[in-house]
């Protein structure tokens, strides 16, 4: 079942790739040449990651994990990182092929499942840098133990994920323009709600933060990015493992 509910996802995030929804833009040829000459910006929707966060990656390997696209890869090798990319969509990771190409970038592409990392041994890891894509996880779990374990001692996990109100409210039209109504219960799935094929997974907080604890991690460092839409709220955490 979950094998079919993955292969579903990959045509999802395929198709958004072809319809070249937002959110799959590559890297501007600005921010590479920036990252290139010790000026790398990593942004978590409207906000930048804290450098502190995220250290001098020069010469540090790097798993960028469901992050294909050709932004955060592209931009991270140009810093002077050891970059692997692991990604579900072949369109995704065919973004990070061509920049890498054409930047003469060494980028290690990997097309596979964020649950199952076994292609790499233990503590293979400086940094895992996880962008928006736990949504598409029936359960973050697997994922957290595959990523701890990738890590080495001291290594860091940053991780972007939705906020639970993302799933629990619907937009109420009215005469006076509208309103947001809470009416779903955690966890979510969107293919109880409607027959669309596209299919997303709304997580609580415990099992997003909660899970992270439970496999080792300590937790020290958390923000949030509010958009337009009020019911949009992002948050990014970063992890260690001890």
């Amino acid at each position: 079942m979950k094998e079919d509910v993955f292969a579903q996802i990959e045509k999802n995030i395929d198709q958004l790739v072809e319809n070249s929804a937002d959110w799959t833009a590559s890297a501007a040829q600005r921010d590479l040449q920036d990252a290139r000459e010790g000026k790398l910006r990593l942004m978590f929707f409207d906000r930048e990651v804290p450098m502190e966060w995220l250290g001098d990656v020069k010469g540090k390997k790097v798993l960028c994990l469901a992050g294909a696209g050709g932004l955060q890869a592209p931009l991270l090798a140009c810093a002077g990182a050891d970059v692997t990319v692991v990604d579900l969509s072949g369109k995704m990771l065919e973004k990070d092929r061509e920049i890498a190409k054409r930047e003469n970038l060494q980028i290690e592409l990997v097309k596979g499942n964020m649950c199952d990392l076994s292609m790499f041994d233990d503590g293979s890891f400086d940094l895992i840098i996880n962008p928006p894509s736990f949504m598409y996880l029936p359960d973050p779990a697997a994922a957290y133990r595959e990523s701890f374990r990738g890590l080495k001692k001291g290594g860091v996990f940053l991780m972007m994920a939705p906020n639970p109100v993302n799933y629990m409210c619907d937009y109420i039209g009215d005469e006076t323009g509208g309103y947001y109504k809470a009416v779903h219960r955690m966890p979510y799935c969107s293919k109880e709600h409607d027959d669309s094929d596209w299919i997303e997974y709304g997580h609580t907080m415990e099992t997003y933060l909660g899970g992270l604890l439970a496999v080792g991690f300590v937790i020290d460092g958390y923000m949030e990015c509010q958009k337009e839409d009020i019911t949009e709220l992002y948050f990014m955490v970063r992890a260690v493992k001890g």
